[in-house]
């Protein structure tokens, strides 16, 4: 039974008796087990007179528990966890159930046989007459043996008292307290309602405990009256400490939820009740009563914590520490309380106080469109508001005059809206789903809208305390202050530079700000200082150096702490970089690294996934404790990109205005755009239809797609000037023919339709297949004016005649040096980079900083550098004419050579 009652170590998932994050199968046989051995010794006392009865049932009985133990072992040991190898419920139950067999085995074997029955002879006569005074001695011994054991009042005690001496150690592992309205229920745990706790988990039961085993000894080495004094002293411990904690659990909750103590603590009254009754009317028994509790207390106090200690902070400068382990996007407190995170970042799920004062506040997914915010004090989560939201869960930014804000909504093309939501609500309703009678969305009759906008939205926290909400095309930064009724959403539209409006910003106290330009491009500006990329520009397999454009990083997550530090995390180590410009791993490291948020107090929050659990990482004094961490290495001579290659022409860059949107085919409207001019010269991007298998820009202002328009046959469609001319292919196509990549140059298209198989378009309606061998790097095909095609193929850049013959132009290595490096062998070379067909009908690469072309075999020129206006990271680039379009972000930029 106490095999069965111990909880498992930390993590393993093995509980038998508590509940799970997970199913753990053979939980059912476990604790089947003990009851099989308790039936079988009731069942074998019953039959005791009966011995062919007696057999079978031990036969029975040995069989039963046999297979229980077995089922029980395949279910526990056999599922594959690790963590139930070492479980003390896992080892203590095959333990007894295998100990229990034997001694079941033991009995069939020793069974007695019943007695042969006697033949009636004649006894004998006694010679002696019966001794009267003897008689009356075997007499007298019978009887003070009887009475001994008749009397139920005298072995009621002592046997009650153990019985309950035994359960008040089952109390340290069943729930101490018990949630009435479940309204904690998760989506993937139907047991995420119980609060649960055990008695060696609250910090002022473990005193309390120590005191009881004290008493408990000392009544078991005392005698007469003293002893009779330490039992009602250990009676008296027992009561007054289950009622003082059932005094400090909170009876009942803002929101009307109310506890009740659980079946460990009223056992554990009465046992107390009955130790001071021990004590004053007998103490017959008393070794039992005390004996027990001792094992209990003791076992409750030495048994490790079901949920475990809080990490305390690290000695070393900013290695994180667990601020909350969320194990599968789940939070338990130190209560026992289950709260599933409800958003898919955790950063949005955690939120404070937005004027600095002390609280903490959880929104955790309590049903598939609903969500319950907790107040989050000294370890114990308090469900206050619960919220119907739709698919779409709201982020949590903070509380402000006993109010929520909020923002609900955000999905593509779905609305959305900031709210404030009053914690004294019990449900509120913040889906959008509808709109009242004159105009507004409806929301439950007191809370307040401040503002609302149409998707997609996200939202992240700043260190200078303020909102940032991303559009699709604006970036709003709102100070947490001005979050009221009657705010004007363009009062506080933010561009900090070419590619910021529809991405993300954050900003310090300090005028820090931080902004995406591109998919792959991070600028920073500081205070009095001119805008500086930091990412997307160094070439592939460029390690972590102290200089971060020098280094090959994806940035899925930024945010610039109140010194003034810039933390990165993503794909590489997290690290920062400081206002010296130094970029410095994070001590410890932390993986997985989705969301970062800069905290007013200097601290700063991951929101990581390693091994697929959410969970929140805290550095309490990131901003003073970056400057202390150690500085990256120089970069290498390969991967520096410090001092940009000068290039032979100076180009102008300009701005593009907002360009209109038109379909390539009428009826025919898709995703994807390029491009292209119109009938009256008009710059506009051009939708490529649903249905097209492959596209390109022809490098003159018009679209090339293919599409099937008929079973088994692929037709090319040019665009141009708003007229479209059609190209059929003759030969059918194949089963696995496919048609992902294309190159387009004038009235010329080619596309990959099979490994190593290209279809060449044009001029005209000619149309024939050449095959090259070697692996096509996606995007690295390009159809030059001339006829002939550059391919990527592998690590190599290969130059394709129309008559199918090829010859390399660089590459080879793959961690070669970039194509804009001057004075470095051809072979040394990366092909890494975006190709296309130049306005000079060249081929001319683009490795996200600097414009080059190549003349010939290993001949590359530098056209222009950063320095000669080329923008850097940019998302694409597209050809019309002789000019250059790049797209950053939102952004269209224009080159034209002065």
């Amino acid at each position: 039974m106490l095999s069965v009652l111990v909880p498992a170590p930390v993590g393993t998932g093995c509980y038998l008796w508590r509940a799970t994050t997970q199913p753990v199968n053979g939980r059912g046989a476990a604790l089947v087990l003990p009851v099989a051995m308790v039936l079988l010794v009731l069942a074998d006392r019953l039959s005791a007179d009966r011995f062919q009865l007696r057999r079978q049932i031990r036969w029975t009985g040995t069989t039963a528990i046999a297979l229980v133990t077995v089922a029980t072992w395949t279910g526990l040991v056999a599922q594959g966890r690790s963590g139930c190898t070492t479980s003390p419920a896992v080892i203590g139950t095959i333990a007894c159930g295998t100990i229990a067999t034997a001694v079941a085995a033991h009995w069939v074997t020793r069974s007695p046989a019943p007695p042969e029955p006697a033949d009636d002879e004649p006894g004998e006569d006694a010679e002696e007459p019966l001794n009267q005074s003897e008689l009356r001695a075997v007499f007298v011994r019978l009887m003070t043996t009887a009475d001994g054991w008749s009397p139920l009042r005298v072995q009621l005690m002592p046997v009650l008292t153990g019985v309950l001496a035994v359960l008040l150690l089952a109390s340290t592992v069943l729930s101490w307290r018990e949630l009435l309205d479940a309204v904690a229920l998760g989506p993937t745990a139907a047991e995420a309602g119980l609060a649960r706790s055990q008695l060696w988990e609250i910090p002022s039961a473990r005193t309390w405990t120590v005191a009881i085993c004290l008493l408990a000894v000392a009544t078991l080495l005392s005698s007469g009256l003293v002893r009779r004094a330490f039992a009602v002293g250990t009676g008296t411990a027992v009561v007054a400490g289950v009622l003082s904690h059932m005094v400090w659990l909170p009876p009942k909750l803002p929101n009307g939820v109310g506890y009740r103590p659980g079946l460990g603590a009223w056992t554990a009254l009465g046992l107390g009740v009955l130790l001071v009754a021990a004590g004053l009317v007998g103490l017959r028994g008393l070794r039992i009563v005390a004996g027990a509790a001792v094992v209990g207390l003791l076992g409750g106090l030495l048994l490790p914590s079901a949920i475990g200690a809080e990490d305390a902070p690290e000695a070393s400068a900013g290695k994180p520490h667990r601020l909350l382990d969320l194990h599968g996007g789940q939070l338990v407190d130190r209560l026992g309380m289950r709260v599933s995170i409800g958003t898919s970042d955790a950063l949005d799920s955690l939120a404070g106080t937005l004027d600095g004062s002390p609280g903490q506040w959880l929104l955790g997914r309590t049903g598939s469109e609903s969500s319950t915010v907790f107040a989050y004090r000294d370890g114990v989560a308090l469900p206050q508001v619960t919220l119907n939201h739709g698919a779409t869960p709201p982020a949590l930014w903070g509380v402000a005059d006993n109010r929520m804000v909020m923002l609900a909504g955000g999905a593509l093309g779905k609305p959305w809206a900031i709210l404030a939501v009053p914690l004294d609500l019990a449900q509120a309703d913040v889906s959008l789903s509808h709109k009242d009678q004159n105009g507004t969305y409806y929301v439950t009759p007191g809370v307040q809208i401040l503002a609302t906008g149409i998707g997609p939205a996200l939202s992240h926290r700043n260190s200078d305390r303020s909102i940032v909400v991303s559009g699709a095309a604006t970036t709003w930064q709102i100070p947490a202050n001005q979050l009221r009724p009657g705010m004007v959403l363009k009062d506080f539209v933010i561009d900090p530079g070419v590619g910021a409006p529809g991405n993300e910003v954050s900003s310090g106290p300090d005028g820090t700000t931080a902004w995406r330009t591109s998919e792959t491009g991070l600028a920073i500006i500081r205070p009095g200082g001119k805008p500086q990329l930091l990412t997307g520009i160094a070439p592939a397999g460029c390690v972590l150096s102290s200089d971060a454009a020098s280094s090959s990083m994806t940035v899925d997550a930024f945010a610039v702490d109140v010194r003034g530090n810039l933390w990165l995390g993503g794909g590489a180590p997290t690290s920062v970089i400081t206002p010296d410009g130094v970029l410095r791993k994070l001590p410890g490291g932390a993986d997985g690294v989705e969301s970062i948020e800069a905290r007013p107090d200097g601290s700063v929050l991951l929101g990581a996934s390693p091994g697929g659990g959410d969970q929140v990482l805290v550095i309490p004094d990131a901003a003073t404790a970056a400057a202390a961490y150690p500085a990256a290495p120089p970069p290498d001579r390969r991967c520096d990109r410090r001092t940009p290659v000068v290039g032979t022409t100076t180009y102008t860059a300009t701005e593009v205005p907002a360009v209109p949107v038109v379909d390539g085919q009428p009826g025919a409207a898709g995703v994807s755009s390029q491009l292209a001019l119109d009938a009256a010269g008009r710059l506009v991007r051009v939708r490529v239809p649903l249905a097209a298998r492959a596209w390109a820009p022809d490098g003159q202002g018009g679209v090339w797609w293919t599409l099937l328009d008929r079973p088994g046959a692929e037709t090319a469609v040019h665009l141009v000037h708003g007229r479209t001319t059609r190209v059929r292919d003759p030969q059918p196509v194949q089963g696995d023919q496919k048609a992902e990549f294309a190159g387009a140059a004038g009235d010329r298209l080619v596309t990959a339709i099979n490994p190593s198989v290209y279809n060449l378009y044009g001029p005209g309606s000619a149309v024939r297949r050449v095959q090259v061998k070697g692996a096509l790097r996606p995007d690295g095909l390009v159809q030059l004016p001339s006829g002939a095609v550059a391919m990527v193929l592998g690590e190599r850049l290969v130059l394709v005649g129309p008559d199918g013959r090829s010859v390399t132009l660089l590459g080879g290595s793959t961690t070669g040096w970039p194509v804009s490096a001057t004075g470095v062998p051809a072979s040394q070379r990366t092909a890494d980079g975006t190709w296309f067909a130049g306005p000079d009908g060249k081929l001319w690469g683009y490795d996200g900083s600097h414009l080059v072309r190549v003349d010939a075999p290993g001949h590359v020129t530098v056209v222009a550098g950063p320095t000669q206006g080329v923008p850097q990271a940019a998302d694409h680039l597209t050809v019309i004419g002789p000019a250059l379009y790049f797209q950053l972000g939102n952004d269209l930029i224009r080159l034209d050579a002065s």
